[in-house]
């Protein structure tokens, strides 16, 4: 009786060591796809930076320069005064700086995942633990 109670010990520590083992390399698995997963969305963050800031220089340097000079070369053409032409210009190049910083906000909403795949990882792991410790439970 007391080496098949050594024997049923034995096979649940080495149950629990195999356990241990593999909840760590799970963990440490774990800890890598996440740690990927925020290096590209970091990346992604980065270009919508530039992006952003590219499209904030386009809109002020068109705006200052461009627009003035246009409507220095279109006063009083067509009716309307040299104010008139700047107003025009800069709402037309100012919308198009806001439609490139709102294309590239779609683009990287598009792209990034947010851990996607490590919180899916998860979910996954969490159903293998119920079933392994449903099996335990019947196994007693």
């Amino acid at each position: 009786m007391a080496t098949h109670k050594q024997s049923l010990l034995a096979e649940l520590k080495a149950e629990v060591g195999s356990l241990g083992a593999d909840l760590r390399e799970m963990a440490a698995l774990r800890w890598q796809l996440a740690r990927l997963e925020l290096q590209v969305d970091a990346r992604a963050v980065s270009r919508l930076a530039r992006v952003w800031i590219l499209s904030a220089v386009m809109v002020l340097c068109a705006l200052s320069l461009l627009a003035v000079c246009a409507a220095d070369a279109l006063d009083g053409r067509l009716g309307i005064a040299r104010c008139g032409w700047l107003l025009i210009f800069g709402l037309g190049l100012l919308s198009g700086g806001a439609a490139a910083g709102l294309w590239a906000w779609r683009r990287f909403r598009a792209s990034a995942t947010g851990m996607e795949q490590s919180l899916a990882e998860l979910r996954e792991d969490l159903v293998w633990l119920k079933e392994w410790i449903g099996q335990r439970a019947e196994e007693k």
